[in-house]
């Protein structure tokens, strides 16, 4: 690694941390700052806006995610291409690999500045194991599965955000398999009759 590419590196990994722990709208010198830049203007330099910035750290983390995701999905389809916990893992296991104690919480604070289309490779695999997913949900209104698969994702990203705080404040932060577990509880259980009927005649 050249050290253009050095300082890149550091920026991505100082802008992740601040953005995680200050919000979206910190600013790009104090980036630059906690990068070891000494040119103020150095995250402009690399990147050309602050949206390029979270761009660029959104891919970083998603490549070897999504390969990691696509393995996950080969040797399952063939195995219990029917079982909830079984997608759920695929979605939320390689964050553990990840290899960031903030990528959780940088999301969660730059959830309104992300781009679906970031990255080719989510529209290869991400997409189809929400959908496969959805299939998996015992139940057959296909609205009431679409809702579920969406609140679950956005329950998920909380739990691995609040997790990555446990565990900087060294407290029991607990285990991704246990945030399967949960997720897998939440989106299989049965909807009680009156809400059922009344998300039917809504809907």
């Amino acid at each position: 690694m050249n050290r253009g590419e050095r300082a890149r590196a550091d920026i991505l990994d100082a802008a992740e941390r601040l953005i995680a722990e200050r919000g979206i709208q910190v600013p790009l010198r104090d980036i630059a700052v906690a990068a070891g830049q000494r040119n103020n203007s150095a995250v402009n330099y690399h990147f050309r806006n602050r949206q390029d910035l979270i761009d660029a750290i959104v891919r970083r983390r998603l490549e070897p995610m999504e390969r990691e995701r696509a393995q996950m999905v080969d040797e399952l389809e063939g195995d219990a291409p029917d079982d909830v916990r079984a997608w759920l893992r695929i979605m939320v296991l390689p964050f553990a690999g990840v290899g960031s104690p903030y990528y959780a919480r940088f999301l969660q604070a730059a959830s309104m500045h992300l781009h679906a289309d970031v990255d080719e490779s989510q529209g290869r695999v991400w997409p189809k194991v929400l959908e496969r997913l959805a299939l998996a949900i015992p139940t057959d209104d296909r609205h009431a599965r679409s809702r579920r698969v969406s609140a679950i994702a956005t329950t998920m990203f909380a739990l691995l955000a609040e997790r990555e705080r446990l565990a900087e404040a060294g407290a029991e932060a607990g285990s991704p398999e246990e945030i399967v577990a949960m997720l897998a509880a939440a989106l299989t259980a049965p909807m009680p009759a009156d809400v059922a009927s009344a998300g039917a005649s809504s809907g």
